[in-house]
């Protein structure tokens, strides 16, 4: 990721007072998120409400774009040499390595601990709140490090109500990686401990994330000191990234949202095309996916090769190209991408290629949860065991499919047919609650003369047994691995 990172803002393209770099950005963001939900998870309160964890989420890209804008441009300034012409790319690289590693490193470690404490005293705090009818008061308890410092240890024991303006100015976590914490009681409250300005809090950490949804206050540095022309930059960012999230269908969570976003942007920077507006089934499928497949037989009344469904004749097709015939491991997500709104199509299988690498069995390594964590599939042969059954049938399969597939959404198919061999493809749970196979290799919609390969179709023809590598996956809640967008032609 670094090394992208630092080859972006070398390149003549990039702009570091007006651009984001996206790659930076997207790990950071995800690492702060991460952050967050460990926080939530370590809190002893109700999960905070879904606006509430969404607006954290939202808030740490703001504060990841303030931070990448302000190392870029501290890396930027090092471009050029004393006689004012472009240093070469490995000195460079050297020079910048002690920013990189403390951004990213070091500094980034402590934010990243601090956020984990600040999202956990929020979900605290909005406990608090609503309990404060009967525990108005909060306590102020003890640091839980083995070293504890001084400078909060005045405030020790002290209570107050929780709407006092004393927790408007002093607070446990406004320190960078404080481990005071707070507990609601009905206790008396207490004076208020004198103070100074050395007990003020320390900058970014003013606020109260509990309130305000932000894990690092609009007063830290990188916002406060931040280079020119940071402030559109981050606008201009996080506006592209709310308008994708509006687009997006409501059967997605907000984190799920937020995380697609990100990668939208990853794959946009990968594929140097801009995504477009999510397009509608007929438009990414019918086989605008794959363009290039062609039939391997064409209708020829004379042809030495009949049909045994439907008896009609055919000969070979002189224009066949087999590469996309055999490439169904991208048509796929080429299909998933489509709906997004990116303007991919599927390239053909040739040796050598990640496609031929995907094709022995690896298909769903293309996605990644949305912590960035590897996606795994609901195995049909782990299916078969949860069940107590020996072999899939044609009643299996639908059964199958039904239960792993009953949720609102996109789910790519990994099947072995019966006549050996096997396939990856698409089924869709729709809104209406109507389940459909959709073949994005070879056109299967209505009026293809293929329409009567439907869910029946897969379920009559798939094997009664499988490879592990065979099973489901919902993929429209999944992020496209980038490092995998060489499957794909523009």
């Amino acid at each position: 990721m670094l090394k992208r990172a630092l080859l972006n803002i070398y390149s003549k393209d990039f702009h570091p007072a007006t651009d984001i770099e996206v790659n930076l950005f997207g790990e950071i963001w995800a690492k702060m998120n991460e952050a967050a939900r460990k926080g939530f998870s370590k809190s002893k309160a109700a999960d905070p409400d879904d606006d509430f964890r969404n607006a954290i989420l939202r808030n740490n890209a703001v504060f990841s774009a303030f931070k990448v804008h302000r190392m870029q441009n501290d890396m930027a300034r090092l471009l050029l040499d004393s006689d004012g012409n472009l240093k070469p790319f490995e000195q460079w690289r050297k020079e910048v390595m002690p920013i990189a590693s403390h951004q990213v490193g070091t500094w980034l470690r402590t934010e990243y601990d601090t956020a984990v404490i600040r999202a956990h005293q929020a979900a605290d705090w909005r406990q608090f709140e609503r309990e404060k009818d009967i525990l108005p008061n909060l306590r102020w308890m003890p640091s839980t490090s083995v070293h504890p410092g001084a400078d909060h240890k005045r405030f020790w024991g002290t209570v107050r109500p929780i709407d006092d303006s004393f927790w408007n100015e002093h607070r446990p976590g406004d320190r960078w990686n404080c481990k005071c914490g707070l507990s609601s009681t009905d206790d008396p409250a207490t004076p208020v401990p004198s103070s100074t300005d050395k007990d003020n809090p320390q900058p970014g950490l003013e606020n109260n994330p509990g309130k305000d949804a932000k894990l690092f206050s609009d007063k830290h540095p990188y916002q406060k000191e931040a280079h020119k022309g940071s402030k559109k930059a981050v606008d201009r960012l996080t506006a592209r990234i709310d308008e994708m999230i509006a687009e997006m269908p409501d059967n997605l969570t907000g984190e799920e949202k937020m995380a697609i976003a990100k990668n939208n942007l990853e794959i946009e920077k990968a594929l140097k095309i801009t995504k477009g507006k999510p397009m509608d089934v007929d438009k990414a499928d019918k086989q605008n996916a794959n363009p290039k497949f062609t039939e391997k037989f064409i209708s020829d009344p004379k042809g030495a090769y009949i049909d045994r469904r439907t008896k009609e004749r055919f000969s070979l097709n002189p224009n066949y190209n087999e590469q996309y015939s055999v490439n169904c491991q991208t048509c796929a997500p080429a299909y998933a991408l489509r709906l997004r709104g990116f303007g991919v199509t599927a390239k053909g299988k040739t040796p050598g290629s990640k496609l031929e690498y995907l094709s022995n069995g690896r298909a769903f390594e293309v996605w990644k949860n949305i912590d960035g964590t590897p996606a795994k599939h609901t195995s049909i042969n782990d299916w078969l065991a949860d069940k107590g059954y020996k072999k899939m049938t044609s009643k299996r399969y639908m059964e199958f499919f039904n239960e792993v597939c009953k949720d609102e959404g996109v789910y790519e198919l990994s099947i072995g047919w019966k006549s050996g061999g096997g396939h990856a493809t698409i089924l869709q749970r729709f809104k209406n609650g109507e389940l459909k196979y959709i073949e994005p290799q070879k056109d299967n919609s209505k009026g293809s003369k293929d329409e009567w390969k439907d869910v029946k179709y897969l379920c009559d023809n798939g094997a009664s047994s499988s490879h592990r590598c065979r099973g489901i996956m919902r993929i429209d809640n999944k992020l496209f691995d980038i490092s995998f967008v060489s499957i794909f032609d523009k």
